[in-house]
């Protein structure tokens, strides 16, 4: 059986895939995410994603693109929490920079799945299609723009500015996930759990350390049975109680008054 995609078709689902292609992580098993939300923080460990050749691939949430993310490394066999987790960390501060990338980026999705679509697909109007493309090109300009603002404010690596500016020039779907490449390039102070312990609400930070306690317990049974994993399980059923005894922040301020 035989079928044809027209070239307008095939332009609508080459934007998705492009998007789709570039907002793709790959992690290591040691390796977990952070993000803002609206209210509070969210992690992620790397093996909520696919196995793929001992990393896992993921995606964070495509529809937020404004969010930025963190990446940050955790050893199972070695959990060091502060018992007087501050307010706020770094990472509060760059989150924060982002905040003028949010507009532009919504409108720039707007015009690429939903102006763009409905010019090729619905009004088959060349004039709205010429349109859709300027109004794309200008947005993608204008974000170029706020990189390399981002860089010469010093909240990303001047280098890296001008080169994603350059990329998402050339590829306007690749402009949606311009915050979590530069937010992904910096370099936070701390490790995951440390940083999430102080980011996060009591109820998030029970759900995220629910989390890494079912993942550890995963491994740990996985090793058991091995001799050759005895020191590194013994290490890991160390670091598991530890965490235990941050289940909560508000369990691990009651425990220190």
């Amino acid at each position: 059986m035989y079928f044809s995609i027209s070239i307008q078709v095939q332009i609508v689902l080459a934007i998705c895939l492009f998007y789709l292609y570039d907002a793709a992580l790959l992690l290591k098993p040691e390796e977990g995410l952070l993000r803002p939300k609206r209210r509070g923080w969210a992690g992620m460990l790397a093996n909520r994603g696919f196995e793929l050749r001992q990393n896992w691939l993921l995606w964070p949430p495509i529809l937020l693109p404004h969010q930025p993310l963190y990446r940050l490394h955790w050893d199972a066999t070695r959990i060091e929490l502060s018992e007087s987790a501050p307010l706020s960390t770094p990472l509060d501060t760059h989150a924060a920079s982002f905040k003028v990338f949010a507009l532009p980026l919504y409108l720039l999705a707007a015009l690429l799945f939903i102006a763009l679509p409905l010019s090729l697909l619905v009004l088959h109007s060349e004039l709205a299609q010429l349109a859709s493309l300027g109004l794309i090109y200008l947005c993608t300009a204008g974000l170029g723009l706020l990189t390399l603002r981002h860089g010469r404010l010093g909240h990303s690596p001047r280098a890296l500015a001008r080169s994603t500016a350059m990329q998402i020039l050339l590829c306007p779907p690749f402009a949606l996930n311009v915050v979590r490449k530069l937010s992904l390039a910096h370099a936070a102070q701390g490790d995951l759990l440390q940083n999430a312990l102080a980011l996060m609400s009591p109820p998030q930070w029970q759900h995220f350390s629910e989390q890494v306690q079912t993942s550890m317990q995963r491994e740990m049974q996985e090793i058991a049975e091995l001799p050759e994993y005895a020191v590194h399980l013994t290490r890991m059923q160390a670091a598991l109680k530890n965490l235990q005894q941050y289940s909560s922040p508000l369990e691990a301020q009651a425990a220190e008054a």
